[in-house]
């Protein structure tokens, strides 16, 4: 029987997730966690649009003071460093929203040679590496932000706690992001991905 076209094929070991659900054919479709959680899906949707709209919004603060200055020969003192502190979030945030979505970069020499046991063992191990190192980034930010809180931006007068916060926010969702495929690769091994199969997911 053919498959009718738009449809998610799923059976066969194609993408790895289990029967009946949709199989994720490209990085905007929803992983397995959205799909089973809406509050998790509403999370998710919720750092890309806070990531696209801090993207706009430095490119717009961008725009600006290149307009007031070579233009109007007056420029804003306060759009470089807005521009600079929307930077800040947008990276930390979309690194949120791509662990969310397992499209980050990663080597996957090691896992290419693996059995599909032996995969779902070094990704475990991998996530369990992150959720560390993410966590302790966290707290450490944590601290530092507190810090700062007395600090103020030169041009806004933004408490420089503010632009900490950005590390503090993306470390956390990463960290949580980490936990949730952790739990998923120990309850549904069956979903971890197979070596490579995001990069040509992306591709597509």
């Amino acid at each position: 029987m053919s498959e009718e076209v738009g449809s998610y094929p799923t059976s066969g070991n194609e993408n790895n997730l289990a029967t009946g659900l949709r199989v994720p054919q490209e990085p905007d479709d929803p992983d397995f966690p959205e799909q089973r959680n809406s509050p998790y899906r509403y999370l998710v949707v919720t750092e890309r649009l806070a990531a696209c709209t801090f993207l706009v919004g430095t490119l717009g603060l961008i725009i600006l003071q290149v307009v007031s200055r070579y233009i109007f020969n007056s420029p804003f003192s306060w759009t470089e460093e807005l521009a600079r502190f929307g930077l800040l979030w947008f990276t930390f945030v979309s690194a949120g929203f791509v662990m969310a979505r397992r499209i980050h970069i990663a080597v996957d020499i090691v896992a290419s040679k693996l059995g599909r046991k032996g995969t779902v063992v070094l990704d475990t191990f991998a996530l369990a590496m992150v959720i560390i190192a993410s966590g302790m980034m966290a707290f450490a930010g944590a601290e530092f932000a507190a810090e700062a809180a007395r600090l103020q931006a030169p041009a806004t007068s933004l408490p420089m706690s503010l632009v900490y916060s950005s590390a503090v926010v993306g470390f956390t969702l990463i960290c949580f992001h980490a936990l949730v495929h952790m739990y998923l690769n120990i309850r549904h091994p069956e979903l971890v991905p197979d070596a490579m199969e995001n990069l040509e997911r992306e591709a597509v």
